[in-house]
């Protein structure tokens, strides 16, 4: 009988642009993109945030009751999905922070400038399932590494990679004029419908997410993944 394959686990990844900017710089995301802090969902707030803004990361605490309403919303016959949305299931333990990176660069890979690493780890997953592109991550040295280079970077303690974490990312991207919810736990991207603006109509959509954690809703993040204008 052959030994149980042993899981893959990451050092997780803190909820902050410095981190996150470290993990898309070692990648070989061009220094004019950048994550930044959504301080608030005020309209005031929402002008203050830097555009254009790409896609929104949003990292919340994990409830039983959330978890089971997304995979309904994922698996339900009304959830079309656009065969242009870049999906990665999530296979590794405590790296949902960098697959929330890899699905907002994922679906704005003709606006964002990138090379080395990560253009060469988006071509070598074209058209593989979602399955298949998490195999590939698996045994991504490179991505790993750009990964840690990050997950060390935070004013916060380092944790241990196997640690067990309460908290998940997830990425607001629009594709083909509707706003998706890329979560690598789920079987499929959420479609929430026609968008036009990705800070507004994801903002919309996490304050439906943070109802729907209730009280456990007091620690949340959400950045977004912004492009300087040239």
């Amino acid at each position: 009988m052959s030994a149980a394959i042993k899981k893959i686990y990451w050092i997780p990844l803190e909820a902050s642009p410095e981190s996150m900017n470290k993990v898309i710089s070692q990648m070989g995301v061009d220094p004019s993109v950048k994550f930044n802090d959504v301080y608030g969902f005020d309209d005031e707030l929402l002008d203050m945030v830097s555009k254009p803004v790409h896609a929104l990361v949003f990292l919340f605490p994990i409830t039983d009751e959330l978890e089971s309403a997304k995979k309904e919303e994922a698996l339900s016959s009304e959830n079309k999905v656009s065969p242009n949305v870049w999906f990665m299931r999530q296979t590794i333990g405590n790296a949902c922070g960098t697959m929330a990176i890899f699905h907002a660069l994922g679906n704005n890979q003709k606006a964002i400038p990138m090379d080395g690493n990560i253009a060469e780890f988006f071509k070598e997953v074209d058209g593989l399932s979602p399955e298949d592109k998490a195999k590939v991550l698996e045994q991504s040295k490179p991505m790993k590494e750009a990964h840690t280079s990050g997950a060390v970077e935070g004013p916060s303690e380092v944790p241990e990679a196997e640690a067990e974490m309460d908290l998940h990312f997830v990425t607001y991207s629009i594709v083909d004029g509707d706003l998706y919810e890329l979560d690598g736990r789920m079987p499929a991207p959420i479609n929430h419908g026609p968008a036009t603006d990705v800070l507004r109509d994801g903002v919309r959509v996490i304050k439906k997410r943070i109802g729907q954690i209730g009280d456990n809703a007091r620690e949340f993040v959400v950045v977004s993944l912004n492009q300087d204008q040239q």
